[in-house]
């Protein structure tokens, strides 16, 4: 399991480009996307990114990560996918708090 390691930290800041998945009444991550949760174990406040961003700007605690099966993102703590970055390629709880300023898709599901 991937831990966050130099990306926890107390806020984050993310703009994603996403509504809330309770609003969406879906399954926790699908394909293309990544979907982050304010909760520890895959719950609170949800949001899916459907797209490569180099400078997140929206305040949201991630406190877990859901990865569709295959895919693999990378989320760095700087814009423009500088700082610290972390490579998720599965599902990731008990994160903690972490800043997030840029994420990208690194490869899709062949």
């Amino acid at each position: 399991m991937i831990r966050f390691a130099s990306l926890a930290a107390a806020a984050a800041g993310l703009t994603l480009v996403a509504t809330p998945l309770a609003a969406q009444g879906e399954a926790k991550t699908i394909e293309g996307t990544l979907t982050v949760f304010e909760g520890q174990k895959f719950d609170k406040r949800s949001y899916r990114v459907t797209k490569d961003d180099p400078d997140l700007s929206h305040d949201f605690l991630i406190g877990s990560i859901a990865v569709f099966p295959g895919e693999v993102w990378e989320l760095c703590d700087k814009p423009k996918y500088k700082g610290n970055c972390l490579t998720v390629s599965a599902d990731e709880a008990g994160i903690g708090k972490a800043v997030i300023k840029s994420v990208r898709a690194i490869k899709a599901k062949q």
